[in-house]
């Protein structure tokens, strides 16, 4: 959480950009929290940056926030995905409790993905407006690109690349969309999915992983040091992120008899869990 020494007039200016460039919003009692302060420090704040850039930002009275203009730009923050990734980590606790909402931001381990902001600030803008997008989206399945509509409702780190969690209208269901596949996407109509309606993502599961039998005691005792203690561990994830999971650490779905050390980690609960896997 930004406070303390880092609590300072540029420190305070490079936040609200950072809403206003990436989530078209700057609200004061967010800031207020984010800050530690209160209300009227941050509407000073803001008032010192709209005498700086007169025409940045704009006041919506009906909603009570400032929104960015279209002559707006970008004066302390870089524009980066990596910034921006940053900033969430570092004020995740205020996004989950006072911003988005609990379960509106997922962050796995450090990787190195590619995405474009563009992209990313409609989608962002779409979570926080509880909009629809218009997106344009490549997979294996349609490689040549298809048009769809989706409502985005949480962001979701796999450890390999960064996902949008959407409901798919064409699919008719809760699916994942690598940001990096989306070439083109633009706000769309209001929109009423909520979360909570995605199960996958509501669910969390107990992944039991284990070294696989075939491995010589030896072997075991030294994969499992950094595991913990035991003859296996346990990890607890969203379902809709175990397939992810197990990808990123390279752990078999099943028991292999021979060559253990290609995979020497497999999934002991693989029928338990199964469900929720990809086929």
């Amino acid at each position: 959480m930004i406070n303390g020494g880092l609590n300072t007039k540029e420190v305070r200016l490079k936040a609200i950009e950072m809403f206003a460039y990436w989530e078209g919003v700057v609200n004061a009692s967010t800031l207020a929290k984010l800050f530690k302060v209160t209300i009227s420090n941050i509407t000073k704040s803001l008032t010192e940056y709209r005498d700086l850039y007169p025409n940045s930002l704009k006041y919506n009275k009906s909603l009570k926030q400032y929104e960015p203009t279209s002559s707006f730009t970008c004066h302390y923050i870089d524009e980066t995905w990596q910034e921006y990734v940053a900033f969430l980590r570092i004020n995740s606790q205020v996004y989950k409790s006072d911003y988005w909402g609990a379960l509106a931001v997922d962050f796995g381990p450090l990787h190195t993905g590619n995405v474009d902001p563009k992209i990313v600030r409609v989608v962002t803008q779409a979570i926080n407006k509880k909009l629809s997008v218009k997106a344009t989206y490549y997979s294996l399945t349609n490689p040549n690109g298809i048009e769809r509509i989706i409502h985005p409702i949480a962001l979701a780190d796999s450890g390999v690349r960064w996902h949008c969690r959407a409901y798919d209208e064409y699919r008719s269901e809760f699916r994942d969309f690598h940001l990096g596949r989306i070439t083109a996407a633009e706000l769309n109509e209001p929109s009423e999915v909520q979360y909570e309606q995605d199960e996958a993502w509501m669910t969390m599961i107990k992944l039991k992983i284990a070294p696989q039998p075939a491995l010589t005691e030896s072997q075991k005792q030294v994969i499992m040091m950094d595991k913990g203690k035991g003859d296996s561990f346990t990890v607890e994830v969203r379902a809709a992120m175990a397939e992810y999971y197990i990808q990123y650490h390279l752990i078999d779905k099943e028991i292999r008899e021979s060559n253990p050390l290609v995979r020497p980690l497999y999934l002991e609960n693989y029928d338990q869990v199964k469900a929720w896997l990809f086929g």
